[in-house]
């Protein structure tokens, strides 16, 4: 096996927190201790002078599209601040337009070190990138192997032209991102199995009561010709095109609504036994 790759997909595995993906390529590299997502009481208890960087998803997607705090973004940065440690911000999903900003933590003003970039960047073909601020740069010199498939002429191609038009499509992702919340939010209203809407822009989802609800929906709408995903068992993810139309929102809500109201409530266990 290639070394240099073996190290680069341990090293990313490592910072992951999902069993699942960890799991079977363990053992990882080690020295890597994770938090709970928004609690700013756990990021101080864990946090001292031999953490080099902070790195975690501005909002989770996997996760269940749960967007960082105000409050925890900004005691993050106030902490790599004091002690030079680096703020790295994955923007995989939530980046390049997803949320209508160029990134999604313009959303709160605060500027991170490092940011990895990919899903969109290429249009559906593979190529990822990071973007450094000037200090973190200097630690890179061109001759350095980075990876093997970033950079190639039809994906940069590409790349380019894509955020050439990111700008143009910024305004039509938060219009459409902003109807498509509100719908969900009144779907929500008549349908009490809806926990959560949450999101940004065309980065959405809903919470369902219970995993079974969602394999049933997720599995109605695909027969149906609407593809979703669910993650985080219960969560129903919309990532749609950035060139998604009101008219077809309208089709998923439609669908939407259709699917939950036919879905039969899970059974309950009950050590009642049954009289005759």
């Amino acid at each position: 096996m290639d070394n240099s790759f073996h190290g680069r997909t341990y090293g990313s595995l490592a910072t992951t927190g999902q069993a699942k993906y960890r799991e079977p390529f363990a053992p990882l590299l080690p020295g890597v201790e994770f938090v709970r997502f928004n609690d700013v009481a756990d990021l101080e208890r864990h946090f001292d002078a031999s953490v080099c960087a902070v790195c975690f998803e501005t909002i989770q997607g996997e996760g269940g599209i749960r967007p960082v705090s105000e409050e925890f973004l900004a005691l993050a940065r106030t902490l790599a601040n004091k002690s030079g440690a680096l703020l790295i911000l994955d923007e995989i999903q939530c980046g390049l337009g997803r949320t209508g900003r160029p990134f999604a933590y313009q959303h709160y003003g605060i500027q991170p070190d490092v940011v990895t970039i990919a899903k969109p960047l290429a249009a559906g073909l593979p190529l990822g990138a990071i973007l450094a601020s000037n200090r973190v740069a200097t630690a890179f010199h061109p001759g350095m192997h980075g990876t093997t498939f970033g950079g190639g002429p039809l994906a940069s191609a590409v790349a380019i032209q894509f955020v050439r038009l990111m700008e143009k499509l910024l305004p039509h992702v938060r219009s459409v991102g902003k109807y498509f919340h509100q719908q969900l939010e009144d779907l929500k209203i008549r349908h009490d199995c809806i926990g959560e809407v949450r999101g940004m822009g065309l980065m959405l989802c809903v919470e369902l009561d219970s995993a079974d609800t969602a394999k049933q929906v997720v599995k109605q709408l695909m027969q149906r010709g609407v593809l979703i995903n669910r993650t985080h068992d219960t969560v129903l993810r919309f990532l749609p095109p950035y060139i998604i139309e009101k008219k077809h929102i309208d089709i998923v809500i439609s669908e939407l609504d259709r699917a939950l109201s036919g879905i039969k409530p899970p059974l309950r266990n009950s050590n009642a036994r049954s009289k005759h």
